[in-house]
């Protein structure tokens, strides 16, 4: 083991070789490598001192192309080069010590034969070492450089690096991008920076205008431009402990343009040359909102549930919902499988609102009837949310009478209480004894469904088993059997999820019938409108649902008009010029032209009143006609009016609308074969009617019609005797019967109008049989054409008759009084309207007829719009 005399001086021994073999590396290397660091040196003064941004290109390049040639050129004569050795070091070391006879190698080494004049020679070397010097480095550029020039460059680096000081870094990247760069003149350069604030804040931009902004939204967008040169460095970005230079887009030759997202204060510095600009980056943070519920939600008179709260964020909410739970005896977190339901704001943001009231149709939600515990979540634009206190209250339900939408509400439930669980797996096992909807693919057994499925399932099969007598209504019929087979035949629970929208459907269907359905769709409609209103969506997106809006608005007044007529209603069935709450078509129209334009005017607000307005039209009128079908007021004919005219005027709408479809597959059945000749099918899977079954169908609907006539030609008898004893028993002497009878020719006048149009109809049908008979469909076409035609007409002429009826039954009693001796049907009456004229109904009809068949009649319009005209006029 070494004495520690022996390690220390092994150690600095050592470090003297080092020493050595380094000075040796720096005489043999730095002369060959002399001008490549000058060039170099004189190349990154240029970058650091902002000179090469200055002058650009090409002296840019020349000073880096020769850099790099020179440093080439050096890298190639140092390769002819050895390294200095370990054993060259050793001997720098002996000889810059004066020392002689190799020490340091005899003390690494040991004698081979004899070993008796080995001590001695051992500690003669070991003397010499203890006597080595450090060895010194030996002058190799002063010989070139006699009047120290090599020290300007050291210096003018270091000044260089003092003047970049913040962008040496950006200068040195672009100092050495092999790219062309022109030079930069400061003086010609402009700076604009503003800042985009997040959309969701609705702030417009701000800008520095040589000031700083104290308070940047969080998320906001900085954005900088520089005009007038063509190439410039990044700008750098601090934010917090991160730095970072920003990328540039190029906006034209002279413009460029950096962005950025600001989320933290900071300070944004673009250099370029002797222009230092700064701008200071102040950030306030997004709070998140605060939304309270002033009062318990509660149900009002149309089932629907009203919630009053009240909000606050600093920049809006744009999300609000009610969260809502069912009460149970369940530990822990109530709102762990809760549902959340949107309630729409007043715009695409709301930064305030005290007691706000909003009212949602509930009565199909799966909570419906139930008691909840809810409470409010509000989200602003940030994605920041906020929850309300909780409130306990039960879900208002829609009360349903007709046993058979009771039957349907109640498998409803059923269905919905099971999509909480699973299906069982799928296995081969045959089915239980005595199971009939086992089928041969057990993946579609129905016992594998969970058992509210399988129950509703058999309920519903059993109820649509023996219909007679049941169904009223074959769609209502149809729906149950459509479910029934999906719930038998589902092999998970995601081909069933549609099915309790669509039992809904069909119960409110069983309930109120098409005019249920179509105020469903039409209050559906409404909704998605307001949302999209709401949320400020664009144009496209509002025509379409404001479209869509129109024509479940459109269907609903048809049907109800459809339902006046049938319950002997005229005078609100015609939609013009009616007066009382239910309304005209005119306001109608006035009310969908002001959302339209409001909306397109950016009046948001507005647009919603409008809708509401409209909306509470539209409700009015549902429930005007279910007090004037009602009676008891001596309004309507429905008593006046017998079942056997019902049921014409019924039968003579559906004739209308078999007519139409018949002439559709004539059209088809002749583009057919005008595009297949040879009688081959092309295009579509489905092949139209051979000439003959159409020209039978026609003759049908022609024996229809011929039944119709007669019945109506017997009505119309019945109402003339019954008109001739009325006016008999005003007056003995026939004077009162007489001017009777006069009024009973004028109106019967419309009913005989009718049957003529009823006869040109059928000679219309005739001929298009014969026409069909033939393979002629153009002439059949226009044969069937004018038998629609005809069709509509006997329809009007009908209806003006029936409203003429009316009103001058109702002319009988203008000079009633009330109780108190005031006129009822006077012009001081509340209910008097002097701007409307009650006798122009007929005409504003048949206007509003001739209106739809020029319409129809352009053949520029869309195809959508000419069928939907099409559709308007099979209603009359």
């Amino acid at each position: 083991m070494e004495s520690p005399e022996k390690t220390a001086l092994t150690t600095k021994l050592a470090r003297y070789v080092r020493t050595a073999r380094l000075w040796l590396v720096w005489e043999r290397y730095a002369p060959v490598f002399l001008w490549a660091a000058v060039f170099i040196s004189v190349f990154l003064v240029g970058a650091f001192s902002g000179v090469w941004e200055r002058i650009g290109d090409p002296w840019r390049a020349i000073a880096a192309i020769a850099a790099l040639a020179f440093l080439i050129h050096a890298a190639f004569k140092a390769q002819k080069r050895r390294l200095p050795s370990l054993s060259e070091a050793k001997r720098r070391v002996e000889i810059d010590s004066g020392q002689s006879h190799r020490p340091l190698d005899v003390l690494e080494d040991h004698p081979a034969i004899g070993a008796d004049g080995w001590p001695a020679h051992y500690a003669k070397a070991l003397k010499q070492a203890q006597n080595l010097n450090r060895p010194g480095l030996r002058p190799t550029v002063a010989p070139r450089d006699p009047y120290y020039a090599r020290l300007a460059l050291p210096c003018a680096l270091i000044l260089a690096l003092i003047i970049g000081n913040g962008a040496n870094m950006e200068r040195l990247r672009r100092a050495v991008t092999p790219v062309w760069q022109a030079g930069i003149n400061p003086d010609n350069m402009s700076f604009e920076a503003w800042i985009d604030p997040p959309d969701y804040t609705g702030r417009p931009p701000i800008y520095f205008k040589g000031q700083d902004i104290q308070k940047i939204p969080a998320g906001s967008e900085w954005v900088v431009r520089l005009n007038g040169a063509k190439s410039v460095p990044r700008p750098k970005l601090k934010q917090g402990d991160e730095t970072n230079y920003l990328k540039l887009n190029q906006l034209s030759d002279e413009t460029f343009e950096a962005r950025a997202i600001i989320r933290d204060s900071g300070v944004a510095v673009w250099r370029i040359g002797s222009k230092h600009k700064v701008w200071d980056l102040n950030v306030i943070q997004d709070q998140p909102p605060i939304v309270t519920l002033d009062d318990t939600p509660k149900a009002d008179k149309q089932d629907r549930l009203v919630i009053s709260y009240s909000l606050k964020d600093d920049y809006g909410v744009t999300k609000l919902s009610l969260e809502m739970a069912e009460i149970t005896e369940a530990e822990g977190d109530p709102f762990a499988n809760s549902s959340a339901v949107d309630i729409p704001l007043s715009g695409g943001s709301l930064t305030k609102a005290d007691a706000a009231e909003s009212k949602m149709d509930l009565t199909r939600h799966p909570l419906a009837g139930k008691k909840v515990i809810a409470r409010l979540k509000a989200t602003d634009g940030a994605g920041q949310s906020a929850l309300s206190s909780e409130s306990w209250f039960r879900v208002p339900d829609k009360i349903f009478v007709e046993p058979l939408a009771k039957a349907v509400i109640e498998q409803r439930a059923v269905v919905l209480q099971a999509l909480g669980s699973n299906y069982a797996p799928e296995t081969n096992a045959a089915p239980p004894p005595g199971q009939i909807y086992g089928t041969f693919n057990p993946a579609q057994r129905l016992d594998r469904a969970p058992e509210g499925i399988e129950r509703a399932a058999k309920l519903i099969d059993a109820v649509t088993d023996r219909p007679d007598g049941l169904f009223s209504d074959p769609s209502v019929y149809l729906g149950l059997r459509n479910v029934r087979s999906r719930l038998r035949y589902a092999r998970n629970l995601e081909t069933i999820n549609p099915i309790p929208d669509e039992l809904w459907s069909i119960a409110l269907r069983a309930e109120y019938g098409v005019l249920g359905t179509a105020l469903e769709e039409m209050r559906e409609a409404e909704q998605a409108l307001r949302e999209g209103m709401a949320r400020r969506a664009p144009q496209r997106e509002i025509d379409t649902l404001f479209e869509r809006y129109n024509n479940a608005v459109d269907a609903y007044t048809e049907e109800l008009k459809r339902k006046a007529l049938e319950e002997g209603n005229f005078a609100e069935q015609e939609g013009g010029g009616g007066s009382g709450s239910m309304g005209t078509t005119d306001e109608i129209e006035e009310l969908r032209k002001a959302i339209e334009e409001a909306f397109k005017a950016g009046d948001v607000e507005g647009a919603r009143r409008a809708l509401a307005q409209l909306a509470q039209l539209l409700e009015n009128m549902q429930m005007q006609l279910s007090q004037q079908s009602g009676g008891g007021d001596g309004e309507g004919l429905s008593g006046e009016m017998s079942e056997e005219m019902k049921k014409n005027l019924e039968e003579l709408a559906d004739l209308l609308g078999e007519q139409r479809e018949l002439q559709d597959e004539t059209n088809e059945a002749e583009r057919q074969a005008q595009e297949d000749p040879n009688g081959e099918q092309i295009g579509s899977p489905e092949t139209s009617l051979s000439p003959g079954e159409l020209a039978t169908r026609q003759e049908g609907l022609e024996k229809l019609l011929g039944r119709l006539g007669e019945n109506e030609g017997q009505d119309a008898q019945l109402g003339a005797e019954s008109d001739d004893q009325a006016a008999g028993g005003q007056n003995e002497d026939g004077e009162g019967g007489n001017q009777l009878g006069g009024e009973r020719n004028e109106n019967g006048g419309g009913t005989e109008a009718a049957q003529d149009e009823l006869d040109r109809a059928r000679n219309s049908m005739s001929g298009a049989a014969e026409a069909l008979s033939r393979g002629d469909f153009a002439s059949a076409g226009q044969a069937q054409e004018e038998a629609v035609q005809a069709l509509r007409e006997a329809g009007e002429k009908l209806a003006e008759s029936l409203q003429s009826q009316r009103d001058g039954e109702s002319g009988e009693g203008q000079d009633a009084t009330d109780p108190l001796g005031r006129q009822q049907g006077g012009e001081n009456s509340e209910n008097a309207e002097t701007d409307i004229d009650p006798d122009g109904k007929a005409n504003r009809s048949r206007e509003l007829m001739e209106e739809l068949r020029r319409r129809a009649a352009e053949r520029e319009r869309r195809k959508e719009e000419r069928e939907y005209l099409e559709r308007l006029l099979e209603r009359f």
